[in-house]
């Protein structure tokens, strides 16, 4: 389920006619009413996971602090729920993962983290149900907070640069994903392959260069349109990207690629980690680690989230080890210093899918 599906479109467009034109108290309560009837439509399970986790969550957290255990209870049940689907997909070609379920998930464990630390704003159930039930980020996220989103719910009003600007974000995002990724990448770029690729080495780079530059146009461009059909119905929803291929260091481009998962795992991951080990390598490998299974749960995403946690903390390491650069250096020694750094950061980001399913071969070839 895409963006580019009929049935989503047309209840996106009832939602954002529905958000005005009723009377102002059942505005939010018409976007979160499309939502529960899209969802019965079209992924009924995914309903039904929502539904229940959503209010034994809300219960279980109560009016009060909660206790570390029911916290800790409560997430463990909703990880259990989101493995259990991604390992019965991965064994079973017919099977699916509930429509969602990946982002309503997290969302609902930040919503326990952040109530056990005493941070949420005083709120109702109504208002857990219309932060859960919002249409436009549903599908593919970002993975915005309950805080804001509630800010936003009660400082609602019209605006029409807001809502100019929610339609051109979501032109630029169908710009990216049809124009782009589908037209241009998938159909032209590819085209070059058996000129490029004359070797397995090469094949693999090009086919991880087509598989970055698919998955970044492709999930920023539905960003967009989360972000823009958010804006259409009154909401500031979190950026999801900020050009992550220009970054210099590996730790920067994973402050610019997929935001609000990153931040996530850095809030709910690498700290607790971090504060209960006094690790730094742990808490990074394990904050990446999460990220990878939460994208597929296998031994290849988990090797991908070790590559990538290394890569991290050596960067840090050499941060620690470097000479102090000199702050009156020339201005194009800066910029020739920046784009070597970006090029490397580039060149590992590519590199990561090709060397984790070469080591993942060679660990399966050793075990058979």
């Amino acid at each position: 389920m895409t963006y580019c599906s009929w049935q989503l479109l047309v209840c996106l467009c009832l939602a954002v006619v529905l958000a005005w034109l009723l009377p102002q108290r059942w505005q939010p309560w018409s976007i979160a009413a499309v939502t529960a009837g899209f969802m019965a439509w079209v992924a009924p399970v995914s309903l039904a996971v929502l539904t229940a986790s959503s209010c034994l969550v809300y219960w279980s957290m109560g009016l009060k602090r909660p206790e570390t255990g029911v916290v800790l209870a409560g997430a463990g049940g909703l990880a259990s729920v989101f493995v259990y689907y991604k390992l019965r997909v991965d064994a079973s070609q017919q099977a699916a993962i509930p429509l969602g379920l990946s982002y309503y998930t997290f969302r609902l464990i930040h919503y326990s983290f952040e109530a056990y630390k005493g941070k949420l704003p005083r709120h109702q159930l109504s208002e857990v149900v219309l932060y859960l039930f919002f249409l436009p980020t549903l599908i593919v996220g970002p993975i915005h907070r309950f805080g804001p989103f509630v800010r936003d719910l009660r400082r609602r009003r019209w605006d029409t640069i807001v809502f100019s600007g929610g339609l051109e974000r979501i032109l630029v995002g169908y710009f990216k994903v049809v124009v782009l990724a589908n037209y241009l990448v998938n159909q032209k770029i590819v085209l070059l392959m058996p000129v490029l690729a004359d070797d397995s080495f090469g094949q693999a780079y090009f086919d991880a260069i087509i598989l970055w530059l698919n998955l970044y146009l492709q999930f920023s461009g539905y960003s967009d349109i989360a972000i823009g059909f958010s804006a259409l119905v009154g909401f500031r929803v979190m950026e999801n990207f900020n050009f992550p291929f220009i970054a210099a260091n590996i730790k920067e481009f994973w402050m610019r690629w997929h935001i609000s998962l990153t931040s996530w795992c850095r809030e709910y991951v690498f700290q607790p980690v971090l504060s209960f080990s006094r690790s730094p390598l742990l808490a990074i490998c394990m904050a990446m680690i999460i990220l990878g299974l939460w994208h597929e749960v296998s031994l290849r995403y988990i090797l991908w989230g070790l590559y990538h946690g290394a890569g991290i903390a050596t960067w840090h390491f050499f941060q620690k080890i470097k000479p102090q650069g000199n702050s009156r250096q020339h201005p194009l020694l800066k910029l020739s210093g920046r784009i070597v750094a970006t090029l490397i950061t580039l060149n590992f980001v590519i590199l990561s899918y090709p060397v984790t399913t070469f080591i993942q071969e060679k660990m399966l070839e050793s075990l058979s």
